[in-house]
């Protein structure tokens, strides 16, 4: 050990303080571990609280998000010393299997029994495009009358899209398919509707034709510099390969989040990190990709959880809700799918204003294994977009009865 060196040991050793790395931190915290947690930054959130999720989402709804941010901080740093988790402020690197050497003002040393990585990724440089702005920047930004070009088929590109076409005239290169994981009913609605106040091109444009060039694709991992090879952590393409108790070729070291493959979806990065958590406490612990909502803040808003089966999916429009109709809000469809034998709920979707909070419903019944007849026979506030859910149960009802 060289001077200026100090060495610790801790139960589970959590790299990386965004929305997987916190909750992994915190859930083993809870269980009763000893957790220390590294982190360059000021305050904990990673790059969601600080730049993404939560700057992305106040803007699109034209909100200051400075003071949240700073609050929504203060409260993990809280929620840190009221778990009695220590907090290591800077970057770290494993040197052989059971232990990291965390380098920040101070150079630790620390010894874990397991170790949870969360340390998300970073933009994908793309030669194409050697000028173009992350799509981070673009909330930052205040553009007004610039013609402006997304490239991106991703939730953060159509977010990017429908935030800058308020002030600016913009295009979007998908560069492949329009959300390519979600399901192309709904998908079709939102790209109808988006192609009103975005140019969606089919061909690649000509970049010197726009003031802005928005870079808003698939990401890199941020995996380089853990030197993972001294901790015998598999990876391919640099993204960690887990199972799904998030388990590394380690069976000491888990990895959660982007770092890992997970592609813009913050409900899964944070159920990788609560798996995680209580894996490495020795629970029985595991994702189930089923029960996990896919979302984007489009104009109106998409969300679905499950699959759909084409066959026995019921199809209903929101110009069938009297409050949305009253609200002029009847831009949207809920979809509902089930199998036929069981009657089993296997998919939900929605578009529409509130689609994101509403799809949590959807969640529920996927994971309590409902039924059309739970669902049809469920009491709702009335008059509330959510009765369409019951009224499509309903409608899958009646044929049953031809």
């Amino acid at each position: 050990m060289v001077v200026g060196q100090f060495s610790q040991d801790v139960d589970v050793l959590v790299i990386g303080g965004g929305p997987a790395g916190y909750t992994a931190a915190f859930r083993a915290a809870e269980l009763g571990k000893t957790v220390a947690i590294v982190d360059p930054n000021e305050t904990l959130g990673g790059d969601c609280l600080h730049h993404a999720c939560i700057p992305s989402k106040t803007s699109l709804l034209s909100v200051d998000s400075s003071s949240a941010i700073a609050s929504l901080g203060k409260g993990l740093e809280q929620r840190c010393k009221t778990l009695d988790i220590e907090r290591l402020f800077g970057v770290a690197h494993f040197e052989n299997k059971k232990t990291a050497q965390v380098t920040g003002e101070v150079v630790s040393v620390v010894k874990f029994r397991k170790a949870i990585i969360a340390t998300g990724s970073q933009q994908r440089v793309n030669e194409a495009y050697p000028n173009a702005m992350q799509v981070e920047e673009l909330y930052s930004t205040q553009y007004k009358d610039k013609t402006i070009l997304i490239v991106g088929n991703t939730p953060s590109a159509i977010e990017a899209a429908t935030f800058a076409s308020n002030n600016n005239t913009v295009s979007l290169w998908l560069n492949g398919e329009f959300l390519p994981s979600f399901e192309r009913q709904l998908v079709k609605f939102i790209q109808r509707k988006l192609s009103k106040c975005v140019s969606i091109c089919s061909e690649q444009p000509d970049t010197s034709a726009y003031d802005c060039i928005v870079l808003a694709d698939y990401r890199l991992p941020q995996t380089k510099s853990l030197q993972l090879e001294n901790a015998n952590v598999h990876c391919v393409d640099g993204f960690i390969v887990t199972d799904d108790s998030c388990k590394t070729s380690n069976p000491k070291i888990y990895a959660v989040g982007e770092c890992s493959g997970c592609h813009h979806n913050a409900a899964l990065a944070i159920t990788q990190g609560r798996v995680a958590g209580e894996a490495s406490c020795g629970l029985d612990a595991h994702v189930d990709s089923t029960f996990i909502p896919k979302v984007a803040w489009s104009s109106p808003e998409i969300a679905q959880v499950g699959e759909f089966d084409p066959e026995n999916t019921v199809s209903i429009q929101w110009g069938n809700s009297g409050l949305a109709v009253a609200l002029k809000q009847q831009s949207g469809v809920t979809l509902l799918s089930f199998e036929r034998e069981s009657q089993a709920i296997l998919g939900i979707g929605i578009v529409g204003t509130g689609a994101t909070e509403m799809i949590s419903e959807g969640v529920l019944a996927l994971e309590m294994g409902a039924t059309l007849y739970d669902l049809a026979t469920t009491v709702r506030p009335h008059p509330t977009r959510s009765e369409l859910l019951s009224d499509a149960a309903r409608i899958a009802l009646s044929s049953f009865d031809n």
